[in-house]
């Protein structure tokens, strides 16, 4: 009698073995390679909306160039107006106010597509709301809302706009202009 086991039980139960680690490998590999994709896709995402921001800001600022190339030329902004059928002064208010507009949307844009973290977001839209204060801003605002998307417009309706609870936030006037003080005055300027 032999001691042992025979070698061809030997070799089958090597072959088992052999058998369960490759598969116990091709799981954790399979497991890797998803959770590897989950990383890729979501770079991918990241990247997507990184480019659209940088897009966006881009055209913005081509826009915002372009208009100060003409305000900052009095006989082009002169010629411009007058072709235009434009008061020079009422024309630079509103480009200021248009960029200033452009700006806070160039902030959510970043916002929603996570450029910008939600902290200082927080902060991005207590300066967004000082600029909605200014009446031109506002003016402007009611005469372009409706170009802007649903979310952006959503968003500076019920986030920026003064309400009664942030009427109460201590702003500092950066400018002469007198900021709004009251949704009375909103309403007025948003609808007339």
């Amino acid at each position: 009698m032999s001691s042992g086991i025979e070698p061809g039980i030997f070799a089958d139960l090597l072959m088992v073995a052999i058998t369960f680690i490759a598969t116990v490998a091709n799981i954790l590999l399979w497991f890797t390679t998803r959770a590897t994709l989950k990383v890729l896709i979501e770079q991918v995402r990241h990247q997507f909306a990184t480019s659209y921001s940088v897009a966006q800001g881009d055209v913005i600022s081509a826009h915002r160039e372009l208009f100060f190339g003409i305000l900052n030329n009095p006989p082009l902004l002169e010629s411009f107006t007058r072709a235009n059928g434009l008061d020079t002064k009422a024309w630079e208010i509103e480009k200021i106010s248009e960029f200033l507009i452009n700006q806070v949307l160039i902030g959510y844009v970043n916002f929603k597509n996570a450029i910008i973290s939600e902290i200082y977001f927080e902060g991005f839209k207590q300066d967004a709301r000082s600029l909605f204060r200014y009446r031109t801003v506002c003016q402007h605002w009611a005469r372009v809302s409706d170009v802007h998307s649903d979310d952006f417009r959503q968003f500076v309706e019920n986030e920026l706009l003064l309400h009664e609870s942030v009427a109460k936030e201590k702003v500092a006037a950066p400018s002469t202009e007198e900021p709004l003080s009251s949704n009375q005055e909103l309403l007025i300027v948003s609808h007339g």
